[in-house]
């Protein structure tokens, strides 16, 4: 399989057992990362990324905003609001923040959040943008830190790492008693059956999880899991379907050259990115999704695992 930056390639495995697909070699690029962060207002699927940051300081209710958008961040923001969570004392971590706009739509809604991601980058232009929140750390090394969370939450994070099991384990050990993990993630358990690989391309994402890879780890860190029903959310908005093949999903993926320059640029919505704003952009999203056919699923192509500690 083609890498995400032109001249790699890479093997694509599927567990016996469980039905994940991972890569082969299985490790992570800077590189890739870097080119990613630097063209991610025009790459597809990371542009929305840029979009979000500056949405969120449109409204007065972000955390409504980002709940309206898609399925993932729906998943997560019901969770945290359905739970019995406190507010005033209660302390919520992501950990992958990226630009930053979830932890502060959290905090902007009275949650005491705090974001941490690897990228020194991405944490001071968070940081400019939305203030104090955030931090370059690595999960590994909180570990030996005090502080402990009520509630971590890892957007689209575990299939970009090399051990995800290990990952997972470590941030369980950053939970209080009885605090929960929330784990978005692609979900392979929706795909038509034999499909190999529907996800951002090596080495960006190594791992294609199923429900069953997610309910085993947790079995290894002696923690309870389940997955979040998406049937309220499917009710209301259209979903993104499964529908296209292999071959048309590698043509149509985005790759930088080996200079790390972008290959494949994104042809922005048209007149709609020209002469709107991004609010205005994002109120004909959701109405443009809140009216299309609707396919009521459980399920969905986003997964979320909810992993609550012993």
């Amino acid at each position: 399989m083609p890498g995400y930056t032109e001249g790699m390639v890479f093997d694509i495995y599927t567990c016996r057992s469980c039905q994940t697909s991972f890569v082969d070699p299985l490790h992570t690029s800077s590189n890739v990362y870097d080119g990613i962060y630097k063209y991610a207002d025009i790459l597809p699927g990371y542009e929305r990324y840029s979009r979000y940051a500056e949405l969120v300081t449109k409204f007065n209710n972000p955390l409504n905003v980002l709940k309206n958008s898609e399925v993932s961040y729906w998943a997560v923001i019901q969770t945290i609001q359905n739970s019995s969570i406190d507010k005033k004392n209660a302390q919520i971590l992501e950990i992958g923040s990226g630009l930053g706009y979830l932890t502060y739509s959290l905090n902007k809604a009275g949650y005491k959040t705090t974001g941490i991601d690897i990228s020194a980058k991405a944490v001071n232009q968070a940081k400019k943008l939305y203030g104090d929140y955030f931090y370059t750390k690595n999960l590994f090394d909180m570990v030996e830190e005090s502080e402990r969370w009520d509630y971590i939450v890892m957007m689209d994070v575990i299939e970009h790492v090399e051990d995800p099991s290990a990952f997972i384990e470590a941030a369980m050990k950053l939970l209080t008693p009885g605090g929960k993990l929330l784990i978005t993630t692609p979900n392979k358990s929706f795909t038509p059956e034999g499909s190999i690989w529907f996800s951002d391309v090596p080495p960006v994402h190594l791992y294609f999880f199923t429900e069953k890879a997610l309910t085993i780890m947790a079995e290894k860190v002696l923690a309870t899991c389940h997955f979040v029903d998406f049937t309220e959310f499917s009710k209301r908005f259209h979903t993104f379907q499964f529908d296209s093949s292999f071959s048309e999903l590698l043509a149509g993926l985005p790759r930088l050259n080996a200079d790390g320059t972008v290959r494949q640029a994104v042809a922005h919505d048209g007149l709609k990115a020209k002469f709107l704003g991004v609010k205005s952009r994002y109120i004909l999203s959701y109405i443009r999704r809140r009216f299309k056919k609707k396919n009521v699923s459980a399920r969905s192509v986003i997964m979320c695992a909810v992993l609550s500690k012993n």
